[in-house]
């Protein structure tokens, strides 16, 4: 449908195009080159995709080599937002998956490149957003390249693994590096096996598993190999394995894979197959269905989500996907949308060759622009989409409409380098979207896109040329303090165009700072910087579904927060909080200290603490039995419910609970054998609660 439009326009098209990404290692080097064959960006740059999971916060370095070519480095967030871009990328880093692009500066600019990758971990923070592993895939990784270190201090690595049935895990290691170590753990932390090197255990379906690669001596390489034999009587098997042209006619019925559902507490039933592509090329399944709507899920080896479709075929009840993949094993997932499922048709295609092109329509300004998503529109990072690029000859704001009755809207911005700048989706399925931002004269691209569905649409954009004023104000916070405000026209503009808050505090010596913001109104996003605007934390999320926490040591000195909404939006009014705890740097996550035997402590559990991997603030104290014990382990607090986790001293969970020492406070009574352990004494839920505690440990008669 973008050709017919643009043919009726009568407007000149440009290209843009969505490849699967491969995987960077936070602690390595990569290498590659660009050339015609490569996946482009809408300014017909090239570039190449690589997807980096840390574990944990930090400081990341990445440094482009290019002997013969003007290339560039760009790194972008989960929601395709742009964090840095240059030859040289050296700066602070949340947890979280990213993607970092190789990229030509102009068009035409092609070669070979390099990049090296480095990462030092915040002291003191726990690990938690690790990396996929498939159930048969062999991976490489280095030792000590996350930052990630047991309560022992001992280096790991860690990887999360999903199963689909039931049957036999295979998990081994091998290093000419180190002397490893492998554990298994269940989704609660508890070990299920260890070995040196190989070990080879009964998993439950639709369960997560944690890996944890481990060494004895020294770090370095490494290569971690999974292999998984469904049980006999297992029924949710992969369907076949697609051959490159391929079809198969099959039905989802009770004896179909499962997944748990969370919002309805029931099951979705799905079907999987499995795909090995030899060569790069375009990879294009569809499936139609008389019974339900298909939901398609491509993933790659390590499980990690490349793209969806719903609706996005040329026809009720039916689904399609079109990506660009590299060389490696895949795998396909066909969800119904009713629970009694029902039969399906399948086909799959798979083309060798360079990308394929996505037009956008080069569209002016107040156009009113009719189309449709059909099976040959784009295949975006947002799913099915049309794109539109327009040129701004002046600063202002560019505001565009989407509207439609036959599928859930999603509207974007981003700049000529494809990177997110605004971001609506339609989530009551009212079928309208709406983006407006700020922004200097150039180019800009705007995505119509469906969340799910396809059919008709209209468009509809409108520019007022304004000047955009520098922000000049910046509002004073207490640091135990707090402020309302309104997000909104009377904000400054961000970098994407969308409104600021800007606040300055200033610590008289070195403290803890715990900044929060809390809103009904928009999802909150929150930045820390120096007053040179240097980024040295962010957040989203933590405090709660739409509110930022951040917690973070800092020297004395004067530093910013910048309050915005995370996708734009017409803003809301939100409350930002600071609170302070000067003095040295704690701990953190790090033991607090020893808890003697037949001794107590009295502590205080609040933001200047570990924050935990479920959402609290703890305190964690090393426990030291010289010989074979039963303890009698207490925590009491009259502020907030008490709960315990006992680890060994590699990490993994010996016990936990809840209210075992009467009313809200927990006990753990149990035979322990000689040997180091650590106690997290904690609240049983959320950062609000806080307060003091008694910990205390006693030889059990």
């Amino acid at each position: 449908m973008r050709l017919v439009v643009a043919l009726m326009l009568g407007l000149p098209l440009l290209c843009a195009q969505t490849c699967a990404p491969s995987r960077l290692l936070p602690t390595g080097a990569i290498s590659g080159s660009l050339d015609d064959s490569s996946c482009q960006l809408s300014d017909g740059t090239a570039y190449a995709s690589y997807r980096l999971d840390l574990p944990s916060r930090g400081q990341i370095q990445f440094d482009l080599a290019t002997p013969g070519a003007d290339l560039i480095l760009i790194l972008r967030a989960s929601s395709g937002a742009r964090l840095d871009s240059g030859k040289v990328i050296h700066r602070p880093i949340e947890a979280g998956s990213y993607t970092l692009l190789v990229n030509g500066r102009t068009p035409g600019q092609l070669g070979a490149y390099s990049v090296q990758t480095a990462f030092t971990a915040e002291p003191g923070v726990m690990c938690t957003n690790f990396p996929n592993a498939g159930l048969n895939q062999t991976t490489a990784g280095t030792l000590g390249g996350s930052g990630c270190v047991m309560p022992d201090g001992t280096p790991y690595e860690g990887y999360w693994l999903t199963t689909l049935g039931w049957g036999n895990l295979t998990i081994s290691v091998a290093s000419t590096d180190f002397t490893t170590a492998l554990i298994l753990r269940d989704q609660d932390g508890y070990a299920i096996a260890s070995d040196a090197s190989q070990i080879s255990v009964p998993v439950e379906g639709g369960s997560q598993y944690q890996i944890v690669v481990a060494t004895s001596d020294q770090t370095g390489s490494y290569q971690v190999t999974t292999s998984f034999e469904p049980a006999p009587s297992e029924t949710c098997r992969a369907k076949k394995t697609l051959a490159d042209f391929d079809s198969d006619s099959a039905a989802i019925a009770a004896d179909s894979c499962s997944v748990a559902t969370p919002q309805s507490g029931g099951l979705s039933y799905f079907n999987y197959y499995d795909l090995t592509v030899s060569a790069a090329g375009l990879a294009d399944v569809s499936v139609s269905s008389k019974d339900f709507i298909p939901t398609l899920y491509l993933l790659d080896d390590c499980g990690n989500l490349l793209t969806i479709d719903s609706g996005g075929g040329p026809g009720p009840g039916q689904s399609e996907i079109r990506l660009q993949l590299r060389p490696g094993n895949y795998s396909l997932q066909v969800f119904s949308s009713a629970s009694s499922g029902g039969a399906y048709a399948l086909a799959y295609q798979f083309t060798p060759g360079a990308p394929q092109l996505c037009v956008s329509v080069i569209a002016n300004r107040g156009d009113a622009l009719p189309g449709a998503l059909s099976p040959s529109s784009c295949r975006s990072s947002l799913g099915l989409a049309d794109l539109y690029t327009f040129t701004l000859p002046a600063p202002g704001t560019l505001s565009v409409d989407l509207s439609s009755t036959s599928f859930s809207s999603q509207l974007a911005i981003r700049d000529p380098k494809d990177n997110l700048l605004v971001l609506d989706e339609d989530v009551q399925g009212l079928g309208v979207s709406h983006v407006s931002a700020d922004l200097p004269a150039g180019s800009y691209t705007i995505a119509a896109a469906a969340s799910s569905g396809s059919g008709s649409y209209q468009l509809t954009s409108k520019f007022t040329a304004h000047d955009i004023p520098p922000c000049t104000y910046v509002q004073a916070l207490s640091i135990d303090g707090g402020y309302i405000q309104r997000l909104g026209p009377l904000s400054c503009r961000g970098a994407d165009g969308q409104p600021v808050d800007l606040y300055e505090f200033t610590l008289p010596s070195d403290g803890v700072i715990a900044a929060i913001m809390t809103t009904r109104e928009i999802t909150g996003f929150l930045t820390l910087t120096d007053p040179s605007g240097n980024v040295l934390r962010s957040d989203y999320n933590s405090y709660g579904a739409n509110d930022p926490l951040i917690v973070q040591f800092l020297p004395a000195g004067t530093y910013r927060l910048a309050a915005r909404a995370a996708y734009g939006g017409v803003g809301g009014y939100y409350e930002v909080d600071l609170r302070n705890a000067l003095g040295p740097r704690p701990p953190f996550c790090a033991s607090k200290g020893k808890l003697p035997l037949n001794g107590s402590i009295t502590g205080n559990v609040s933001f200047a603490g570990c924050q935990y991997i479920d959402a609290t603030f703890a305190d964690i104290y090393q426990i030291d039995l010289t010989s074979d014990t039963t303890i009698d382990l207490r925590l009491n607090s009259a502020d907030f419910d008490g709960y315990l986790i006992l680890l060994d001293a590699k990490g993994n969970v010996v016990d936990r609970d809840d209210n075992g020492g009467g009313g809200t406070n927990a006990r753990i009574n149990r035979s322990l054998g000689q040997g180091t352990y650590y106690v997290v004494a904690k609240p049983s839920s959320d950062y609000t609660s806080v307060g003091a505690y008694k910990l205390s440990l006693a030889q059990s008669q």
